[in-house]
């Protein structure tokens, strides 16, 4: 299955969202890190978590997932 343009673009601008919304708790994160124990970068725990989920999002923006509807 090929995705269409309207599809790829509704799909990057989800990525786009989820990649933002990352962005702005991991600041949050380390403005709350930075005030409380700052001696320990904990947020980097955050920060290991949401890689992996970017990237299967990603992956899926980009059809990775997609089942071909001809063989599978």
């Amino acid at each position: 299955m090929r995705l269409t343009a309207e599809e790829r673009m509704r799909r990057a601008r989800f990525v786009r969202l989820h990649l933002i919304a990352a962005l702005l708790a991991l600041l949050v994160l380390i403005a709350v890190n930075a005030v409380t124990s700052s001696r320990y970068p904990w947020w980097l725990w955050a920060l290991t978590a949401w890689m992996p989920m970017m990237a299967i999002h990603t992956a899926w923006a980009r059809g990775l997932f997609d089942r071909n509807k001809e063989g599978s």
